[in-house]
């Protein structure tokens, strides 16, 4: 289990096949399925482009009676597209009904680059359901094969959050055969390295530790009564959460936090709740959690904001006093290292994905429990000594140098490098076509 260290430039002319069959990287965030994995490929793709290394992001196409027409492609960067593949069965898929089109949309990867005569040097899969059509791509290609999880079942479903519903035994087995046909693992932290040999036994020669990174220029302090004044809330004193509406995500325990500080304390105070529901749930949870905030007395101080534009994100979280985030699994705190970098305390679950970046009594909190208690005590801290928020939110700020999606990158390239065969004299060069 290497955690890349090297920062050796790439050479150019590497072209490397992206999957990413449930959500596309130019997707809005906070809703369906779409998260940190949009950023994470959107962000590694623009940085490949500035390095000279082509790829094409191959995701589903959601329009509707798109199914027998030619894929469409959008433009990501010079030297990054997103392909968009039609699928049988409709546009409005859970993941669980993708499962039955995944190794199709292996073949249909392989049918574009043989109609377009493009060769990739590398295959790099995010999700399990894109790693079953990398699976079948590469029985028809020879190119090697990188995968990253993001999530991984096993991991979520030992830390499942009341009336959740675990992950199913057909993506366990799916992420088993991962662990055992990839030639690479790229995990983002090393626990999540551990639980790929531990918990699928996956080889530890074949795991690599690749922390995700922030874009410094997007995230970074602002003055907070303007980001406040810009979203329409001069004046109050704001709470965020960011991210997909599921019981994973642990919403219920921050309302009834909360709930907790009292009226006197929540006076002047307003949390906002940044995110959608998730296609994949049985119930709504914005629904749910709409009701128990009216149950728990809070009407008028959470705002349920919806989905918002990544690019919006940072005023929220340069408005907010603390960023809160009671999940119950996070393989890595993209969302923490965001509101970090912008200045923004974090009050989070001890979860290794969190641990991975939040550092206790320093840029925020980590609660080993879940109970309600424990974040409004937190809240009540944070609330009421304007200077530890500040404290806390600048030595924030200075550990997000750390994670740059530059240096993710280069380490990422560093793997490519390790499995990919040299570019043959004379073959056919991986051409990029503009469409």
């Amino acid at each position: 289990m290497d955690e890349m260290t090297s920062n050796r430039p790439a050479a150019p002319g590497l072209r490397v096949a992206v999957i990413s069959l449930h959500t596309s990287p130019t997707a809005a965030l906070g809703q369906s399925a779409n998260g940190g994995l949009n950023v994470y490929v959107r962000e590694t793709c623009v940085a490949f482009s500035e390095r000279g290394i082509g790829t094409d992001v191959f995701t589903r196409r959601t329009e509707p009676d798109g199914h027998g027409e030619p894929p469409a492609i959008e433009h990501l960067a010079p030297l990054s597209r997103v392909v968009y593949i039609p699928l049988a069965g409709g546009t409005d898929l859970s993941k669980y009904e993708l499962l039955e089109h995944s190794e199709a949309f292996g073949e249909a990867i392989h049918g574009f680059a043989s109609n377009q005569k493009l060769r990739y040097d590398v295959i790099h899969s995010h999700y399990w359901l894109s790693g079953i059509a990398a699976e079948r791509l590469r029985e028809r290609s020879p190119a090697p094969w990188v995968h990253t999880a993001h999530t991984l079942a096993l991991v979520k479903n030992r830390q499942l959050a009341d009336g959740a519903r675990p992950e199913p035994r057909q993506r366990i087995l799916a992420e088993r055969a991962i662990a055992s046909a990839a030639d690479r693992i790229v995990a983002s932290t090393v626990d999540e390295a551990d639980d790929w040999a531990w918990s699928y036994g996956a080889r530890a020669d074949r795991l690599r530790v690749v922390p995700p990174g922030v874009d410094l220029e997007a995230f970074r302090p602002r003055p907070r009564a303007d980001a406040r004044r810009r979203l329409g809330y001069p004046g109050e004193r704001l709470i965020l959460f960011v991210g997909r509406l599921e019981r994973l995500k642990g919403v219920e325990v921050l309302l009834r936090a909360l709930a907790l500080l009292g009226v006197d304390a929540r006076r002047g105070v307003r949390l906002l709740v940044v995110g959608e529901d998730s296609r994949d749930a049985d119930e709504s949870e914005k629904a749910r959690l709409r009701v128990l905030s009216g149950a728990l007395g809070l009407d008028g101080c959470v705002d349920f904001i919806g989905s918002v534009a990544h690019s919006r994100l940072p005023d929220f979280y340069a408005a907010a006093e603390a960023c809160v985030m009671p999940s119950y699994s996070e393989s890595f705190g993209l969302v923490a290292l965001e509101a970090q970098a912008s200045g923004c305390p974090v009050i989070a679950a001890a979860v290794s994905g969190l641990q991975s970046v939040v550092r206790d009594e320093v840029t925020g909190f980590l609660l080993e429990s879940h109970e309600p208690e424990l974040y409004a005590d937190r809240l009540r801290r944070l609330l009421g000594e304007p200077e530890l928020s500040e404290q806390m939110g600048r030595r924030g700020t200075l550990l997000a140098q750390r994670f740059t999606w530059n240096r993710t990158a280069d380490h990422l390239v560093d793997v490519y490098e390790e499995v990919a065969e040299p570019v043959q004299a004379g073959g056919v060069h991986l051409g990029f076509r503009h469409e």
